[in-house]
Parts: structure tokens; sequence; C-alpha cells
């Protein structure tokens, strides 16, 4: 079978990958035994966990590219209410799909929804919050993997959508994570970058001086300090983050539904 990736704008085939080996590593490492795959895709990702024996419920916003024979891909769009019941998953893997949609609070809270207590979430998207990203919005103007935001059709001439079009970095993710009931671990990367540049080590040198002071009076502050100057986030192509649920958001599919309703509501109304 030959997979396509989530998004056309990675420049390797290979990196990717590697986040999907990464997680599908994590994932059956920790005996997970019902696995939401989302997006999919192509179903890369699935036929890996598949391989490994694992229960993997494969669900995308498009399922006629998803080419693996089983399982069948569900339709979900993730800017929406997700078609799962409460409870239902030990763990939600999310690759590269999370800087593709309008809202990742709605995310979060259907992923607490839909995960059962102690249930992981996976998640992974360009590191923003990377050196030479950093150096990327410095000197261009745009974080790497995300240009300049703006695609042409060469025959018509005319602007489409792309499909990077929410970049959200490491305390932003973490911040919206843990206001839905999850607790997030230490990052992981797929691959590092730059790691033994000189003038990259010389960069990290000086942002570990900034911030101490704040640190040294919340020690929550510190660990969020220490997770932002960590390897991982500094050097790391991708951002890989894993979060538990330790409480319920108190969110029920019911209530979504009708939250929704009242939100399309209030925008007809408009």
């Amino acid at each position: 079978m030959q997979f396509d990736h989530i998004s056309p704008t990675h420049r390797g085939p290979n990196t990717v990958h590697m986040s999907r080996v990464k997680i599908a590593r994590m994932v059956v490492g920790a005996g997970h035994s019902k696995v939401l795959d989302l997006p999919a895709g192509s179903g890369a990702l699935t036929h890996l966990l598949g391989e490994s024996g694992v229960h993997v419920v494969p669900a995308d916003l498009n399922p006629d590219r998803f080419i693996v024979a089983r399982p069948a891909c569900v339709y979900a769009d993730m800017n929406a209410i997700l078609p799962f019941e409460d409870n239902t998953f030990d763990a939600m893997v999310c690759i590269e799909g999370i800087e593709h949609i309008e809202n990742p609070h709605l995310l979060a809270r259907e992923a607490n929804r839909i995960l059962k207590k102690q249930g992981m979430l996976y998640i992974s998207t360009p590191n923003i919050l990377s050196i030479r990203s950093r150096l990327s919005t410095v000197l261009r103007g745009y974080p790497v993997d995300f240009h300049y935001m703006r695609d042409m059709n060469p025959s018509t001439g005319v602007e489409r959508p792309i499909d990077h079009i929410n970049p959200i970095g490491f305390l932003e993710l973490r911040y919206v994570l843990t206001q839905y009931g999850f607790d997030v671990r230490p990052p992981h990367t797929n691959r590092f970058q730059k790691k033994h540049s000189l003038f990259y080590r010389f960069l990290r040198l000086l942002m570990a001086f900034r911030g101490k002071r704040a640190a040294s009076k919340d020690p929550h502050i510190a660990v969020v300090r220490r997770m932002l100057l960590s390897d991982e986030v500094l050097f790391g192509e991708a951002l890989i983050l894993e979060a538990v649920k330790t409480k319920e958001y108190g969110t029920t599919r019911a209530m979504a539904m009708e939250r929704a309703g009242e939100t399309r509501s209030g925008m007809a109304g408009c």
C-alpha cells in the first residue's frame, strides 16, 4: 500500500512517518485496547497499530482517501462534534491535524468527552517554538511549515484554501489541554534539528537566563519553563505531546450537540 501525507506542505515524506512510528510505539507500549485515529488520512497509522494488534477506529473528514481494507473509516469533522459516544476510547491520536482546524478548544473538549478516565491523547504538530522556527519567524515573518499562508491556483489565478491555518505552539497547546481536564506530560519529537549547532546552543544559553525569576516564585511556571527549554521543544522538528485525562470536563454528547445547535441558531439570527 502507498500511503500519502496528512498535509502536502511537508517537504520530506519521511518526517511525518517518523511521528507516526514514534506515537505508534507509545500507543502499543501503553497497552491501549481501543484507539481513535483522527485524522486517519490514507490509513498509515491505522495500519501500523493494526499490525500490532491494537483495536483502531479510523476517522477522517475525507474517508474516501482511506486505503486500508479494514476497519472502515468513519466520517468525522474535527471542527464539529465528533460522532462517538462519551467515554468510548482508551486513547486518541491526532497526527498533524490540530494545525488544520479552526478551534483547538473544541477538539480538546471533544477528546475529553470521548476518552475514558485516564485515557491518553497523543498529538503531533509542527513545532513552531523550535529555535529554527523562531528564527524563521524573525527573518521571514512566518514559522517553519506555514510559509506565507497563501496558495494560488496556477491555472485560474484564484486563491485557494490552504491546509495549515492554525500554527499552535507548545505553550498554547499545553494551556488548551489543561483547561479541559488533561495533564500534559513532557514533550517528545520525531527528530532533532541543529541540536549540535554552536550558534543554536548559544541561543539556547541566552534563553536559559530569561524567566528565571518568575520560575523561582511559582513551581507551576517552573515546570512549564523546563518543558519550554527542553531539547524536544528547542530542537525538535515536530512537537509530540501526550496528555492524560485526569478529570471529566463535564460535557456530554447531548450537551455538546445542544450547544452546537444553539450556536448555529445564533449565527443564523445575526
